[in-house]
């Protein structure tokens, strides 16, 4: 059975850590807040999206790229790149398709099929909208000689799929289990894994020669963008009774005091 969300309901008897996670669930259900606060992200990440998109159209790679991969290649060891191609292998194929197949069958069974379902089709749209960006750009991939390239690659270079494909894969995965389970141990101990592969897998594109650090950049906004906007219609259409509950609870409790 589905898990609701614990929310607090008595904002006077908490601690402090207790508090501001009460103060990011309010944020959270209050549409208002929460619609203002995705609009100008958005806007703002696809604004540098365009500008990076621009570049990559224009330059077959930028100084700063070529900078930015010799120094991280040149200060690395080899247990380092290995640990990379870890952190990468989850995006190649067969493994990224076994790793959907097995993230939509474990939210499916314990959330139920809908739940597995949308991330199944969130993971599917956001490959399809990175190959549509690799078409239109058509910026080669970085060549030995320039960087070392440890893992070669076929197709285009930019934005990285690899990140596209683990921020909104991974990261919806962890927005549900900060959303639905319940604030125990447990909870942070299964949203470790899939935040630690989204803050590493851009670095490790540019470790391994894949991508350069504009294509990561870019991956990383676009990523953010869809699973905003995936975020918002699974409150929306998904799980809004539990949500909204808790918010008419928390605005209609009079001792909260904070923003």
């Amino acid at each position: 059975m589905p898990t609701d969300p614990i929310v607090p309901t008595a904002p006077s008897q908490m601690g402090d850590p207790e508090i501001r996670r009460f103060a990011l669930v309010r944020i959270l259900i209050d549409d208002r807040r929460r619609h203002c606060l995705m609009l100008i992200s958005v806007l703002l990440a696809l604004v540098l999206v365009a500008g990076l998109a621009l570049l990559a159209r224009l330059y077959t790679v930028l100084p700063i790229d070529i900078w930015f991969t010799q120094e991280i290649q040149e200060h690395q060891w080899v247990v380092v790149s290995r640990l990379m191609y870890y952190v990468s292998i989850g995006g190649y194929t067969p493994w990224s398709a076994l790793t959907v197949a097995v993230g939509t069958a474990l939210v499916g069974l314990l959330l139920g099929w809908r739940d597995g379902l949308y991330l199944l089709v969130i993971t599917v749209g956001q490959g399809l909208v990175n190959a549509l960006i690799k078409w239109a750009i058509g910026r080669p991939r970085p060549i030995e000689g320039v960087v070392e390239v440890f893992v070669p690659e076929q197709g285009f270079s930019f934005p990285s799929g690899h990140v596209m494909f683990y921020t909104v894969f991974f990261g919806f995965v962890l927005f549900i289990i900060l959303a639905r389970l319940p604030y125990t141990r447990l909870r942070w101990l299964l949203g470790a894994p899939p935040a630690v592969l989204i803050l590493l897998v851009g670095p490790s594109r540019i470790i391994l020669g894949s991508h350069w650090l504009s294509d990561v950049l870019a991956a990383y906004l676009l990523g953010f963008v869809i699973l905003a906007l995936a975020i918002e219609g699974y409150l929306h259409y998904l799980a809004p009774a539990a949500l909204r509950l808790a918010g008419n609870e928390m605005q209609e409790d009079n001792t909260w005091q904070g923003g």
